[in-house]
């Protein structure tokens, strides 16, 4: 990580940094999908239940 040049950090300061980066990395990477349903779901007229919203079934 070289794109802090001004910064002098110590090592644990280093760690922790990447630490946080990585988790702010995942979060981001998995959330995404999760985000833009719950996003398309909360927009939605007729609200369907967390049941018929997962279920491969179709619903009635």
């Amino acid at each position: 990580m070289n794109f802090l040049p001004s910064f002098i950090l110590s090592d644990e300061s280093k760690e922790r940094f990447n630490k946080i980066l990585d988790l702010t990395q995942r979060v981001a990477h998995y959330g995404w999908i999760p985000f833009v349903l719950y996003l398309g779901w909360a927009q939605t007229a007729n609200k369907p239940n967390l049941f018929n919203l997962l279920s491969p079934l179709p619903s009635v």
